[in-house]
Formats: structure tokens, C-alpha cells, sequence
């Protein structure tokens, strides 16, 4: 698995893509959480996240199965705790979901970057 984080509109996607063969399925929350399992590129994990958290269901069961199942997945996601402390309890919940689940998601990757302004680095 790849993991691939950086801030908003940063060029992560773009990156996903050049890490990818040609041709390979991208996939969002919106396509449905059961097409990441077969996706080569899972885009926005954060909003994966958000939704099970709506949905009242556990994230890290979801990113567990993920990995189990698709083990060569390339995972996007939003950098969401480097800006201003969410005044709303549901979204403070979430950005301390995200975080600790982009760090569960790092620990067992074989590769993660970071990418801002279109560049990406490589931290793993």
C-alpha cells in the first residue's frame, strides 16, 4: 500500500496517477465504500472517514479491511490537523479520526508521501 497526504488541492491525486500503471481505476467516497477493495487508487480517504463517522460505524475496522484486502492500493488524504482547532465537537472528532488513522495507515505502508504545491516528497 501507498500513502499519499498533503493539504487540500495540492496535486496528491495527480501524483496517485503517476505511481499508477495507465488505465487504473480511481475510486471516491461517493463511488461506494466496498469499490475501494478492487480500486487501484482510492482518492479522499478522509471523506471515507467522515461518512463511516456519520454513519456510525468504526474507520480503522474499514482501513483495516482495506489493507487486508487490497494490499497494492494507492490511498489519498487530506492533511487535516495542521490548521485552525474545529469548534464543533463532530469535526474535531473526525480531523483526530483522520490523523490517527493516516498514522495506523503510515505505520504498515510500503511507501508514503507527501505532496505540496505539486511536489511530492517522500517520507517511507
Amino acid at each position: 500500500m501507498i500513502l499519499i497526504t498533503g493539504g487540500s488541492w495540492q496535486g496528491k491525486k495527480k501524483f496517485a496517477f503517476t505511481l499508477a500503471e495507465e488505465n487504473r481505476k480511481a475510486v471516491r467516497w461517493e463511488d461506494g465504500p466496498d469499490e475501494a477493495f478492487s480500486a487501484h487508487i482510492v482518492c479522499g480517504f478522509h471523506f471515507y472517514i467522515s461518512q463511516l463517522l456519520r454513519e456510525g460505524k468504526d474507520p480503522l475496522v474499514f482501513a483495516r479491511e482495506l489493507i487486508e484486502k487490497n494490499p497494492n492500493v494507492i490511498i489519498t488524504t487530506d492533511e487535516v490537523g495542521c490548521g485552525v482547532v474545529p469548534t464543533g465537537t463532530e469535526e474535531r472528532v473526525w480531523r483526530e479520526t483522520v490523523g490517527r488513522i493516516s498514522c495506523f495507515m503510515a505505520e504498515r505502508a510500503n511507501e508514503v508521501y507527501r505532496v505540496v504545491c505539486g511536489i511530492p516528497v517522500k517520507l517511507k
